[in-house]
């Protein structure tokens, strides 16, 4: 019988990747959604079975987890009740003695005048000193993060981000991740363990600007985003103030530290080389019929 994995933020971009590496594994997948309507989507990911419920509706939370071998929770990005949202999770965890809780947190949670890092790092220790057995993935920034702007590279040759184009970041292939996501999951050995998940390359800006051009065949430039056009961008799009001021205070951190890291866990848990900027950017190319 295949183990049963409950996926909450099952129709985010990091949840329907790990329901489609949960489901190659072989697990059994219960996607933990809001809306009834994006089930069909999840189901052709994977995903075995839909549960209907709310984060903050506590009532909707133990019957999701019934009958369920583990849980991955990945909270809704940058949300200010992600603490309280986890607890009712890990309280419903308890209840039933699960065998494994996989929090997906974010790397660097002690950086605190990053306010969506100092809650994962709250809500961290909230689940290790809960005593229920948990793993805690620990993601960088994405590579993904490429495609939110891949249209305007592709047609101006622009690679455009709110911080300055020489710090540097070991951005990760979201798929790395959810394969990580998934073997920590599926296998055994992983419990009670904190994974820092790192790329394998700091790049900066200008070093990302510089692959694109060559995979390509075109000039690609890259441009520092000024905040404010960042905040008129997101505020068109509907975020809530209380995002923008998380995403400001983000991309200024971001712009003196950068987000580095060190891939050697990441390669271990793959039991592989992890995916390198110039292979993800091929990847997208191609699917877009840019490169034979």
């Amino acid at each position: 019988m295949s183990q049963k994995v409950l996926v909450t933020g099952a129709n985010g971009k990091t949840g329907r990747a790990v329901i489609a590496a949960l489901a190659k594994k072989g697990a059994s997948v219960r996607a933990f959604v809001r809306k009834v309507e994006q089930g069909d989507a999840l189901k052709a990911l994977g995903a075995a079975e839909i549960a209907l419920g709310d984060m903050n509706a506590v009532e909707t939370i133990a019957p999701a987890l019934k009958g369920c071998d583990a849980i991955v929770h990945i909270g809704p990005p940058m949300h200010p009740d992600e603490k309280a949202m986890t607890e009712h999770f890990i309280k419903a965890a308890q209840a039933i003695q699960l065998p494994r809780f996989i929090y997906y947190s974010v790397m660097h949670p002690l950086r605190r005048e990053v306010p969506h890092h100092a809650r994962k790092l709250d809500t961290e220790e909230m689940l290790i000193e809960s005593g229920q057995p948990y793993t805690i993935i620990n993601p960088t920034r994405y590579m993904q993060h490429l495609e939110m702007i891949w249209k305007d590279v592709v047609a101006n040759g622009v690679h455009g981000m709110p911080f300055n184009t020489h710090v540097k970041f070991n951005i990760v292939d979201l798929l790395d991740l959810a394969e990580v996501t998934a073997k920590v999951t599926a296998e055994d050995g992983h419990l009670w363990a904190s994974y820092e998940l790192a790329g394998p390359e700091g790049l900066s800006q200008d070093d990302m600007a510089a692959i694109i051009s060559e995979v390509l065949k075109k000039p690609v430039t890259a441009r520092q985003v000024p905040l404010d056009e960042m905040e008129a961008k997101a505020r068109a799009g509907g975020a809530t103030d209380q995002r923008i001021d998380t995403m400001r205070k983000m991309n200024t951190h971001y712009d003196h530290g950068g987000f580095r890291g060190n891939a050697n866990i990441l390669r271990w848990v793959l039991g592989r080389e992890p995916t390198r900027f110039k292979e993800y950017v091929t990847r997208l190319a191609k699917r877009d019929g840019l490169l034979a």
